[in-house]
């Protein structure tokens, strides 16, 4: 049941993020199965607020979290996720607080449709990718430490960061605008704008802030990866260049992400990991002195 349960977990990870699925692959078994059943429960809660009229969405969302604060108490639940994510509990220190925050962002996207300023964004891309971070540092690594702590949550919004610039026009159409007002205010630009593409006025000065922000958050959060150990070390790190070549891809385009969806291409993809992989047998070296720093 448990074989099973990870299993379909694995399955919607590579339904749906192959970039995830490529990086985190990689990992041990034990590591690699914690890390889709992290996903899958963050998959689930996302979609059904993504999936159904708002609502439906609500009523589905309540249900998902009374599901959740049961499995906390002990509560044996069949379905997949469910039984994936317990074994996953047991096996590692994880804490419900992130879990708890990733529903409460999920809440806030059925009711709020714009952010008036930075600060409101910053905590909007913590509740829904920080937490990410944070459920899966208990997995990657025996020892925190507070400094691992924030860098984790760094990495997870350079990733939402990410994807607001690239998902703008998309998100526009589903009447969410993520951009925050006094940003905007900032450079001229105006949700009216948004259709008329990369050529708005102020549209490359807002871009490029968000650009910046986002790169230094990921600078900061990959810089945490020589603390963890090196069979999770390679697969965070991953991740994260892997995820960040949207934005660098973005940035090739002068801002331009209204014409087509940003992707990374599979070729890209094996290269980042082909370059890692040469990587980790230096560090492996270094470590047991074959030679010198």
């Amino acid at each position: 049941m448990i074989t099973e349960a990870y299993r379909h977990c694995e399955s919607i990870v590579r339904k749906h993020s192959s970039s995830f699925y490529r990086a985190f692959s990689i990992l041990p078994e034990d590591k690699r199965n914690a890390v889709w059943a992290v996903y899958g429960f963050c998959r689930t809660v996302d979609d059904l607020v993504d999936e159904h009229a708002p609502s439906e969405a609500s009523r589905l969302l309540a249900m998902f979290e009374q599901d959740f604060e049961q499995f906390l108490q002990g509560s044996n639940h069949s379905e997949f996720i469910w039984v994936a994510l317990k074994d996953t509990f047991q096996r590692y220190s994880m804490n419900p607080a992130p879990f708890r925050d990733m529903i409460e962002g999920q809440k806030q996207d059925l009711v709020k449709k714009r952010y008036q300023t930075m600060d409101e964004l910053d905590h909007y891309c913590y509740l829904v990718a920080g937490t990410v971070g944070l459920m899966l540092l208990p997995i990657l690594t025996p020892v925190t430490s507070l400094e691992m702590t924030e860098k984790a949550v760094r990495l997870g919004k350079a990733m939402q960061i990410t994807n607001i610039l690239r998902d703008v026009a998309e998100d526009f159409m589903k009447d969410r605008i993520y951009l925050p007002d006094d940003l905007m205010q900032r450079f001229g630009f105006s949700p009216s704008d948004i259709p008329y593409g990369a050529k708005a006025k102020g549209w490359v000065e807002l871009f490029q802030y968000l650009h910046d922000l986002a790169e230094i958050n990921y600078q900061a959060g990959l810089s945490a990866g020589i603390c963890y150990p090196r069979n999770s070390r390679l697969a965070l790190t991953a991740a994260g260049l892997i995820y960040r070549e949207i934005l660098v891809e973005s940035k090739r385009r002068h801002g331009n992400v209204f014409a087509e969806r940003i992707r990374v291409s599979n070729k890209k993809k094996m290269s980042i990991l082909i370059s890692l992989l040469a990587q980790r047998d230096t560090w492996r070296r270094i470590e047991i002195g074959e030679v010198g720093v």
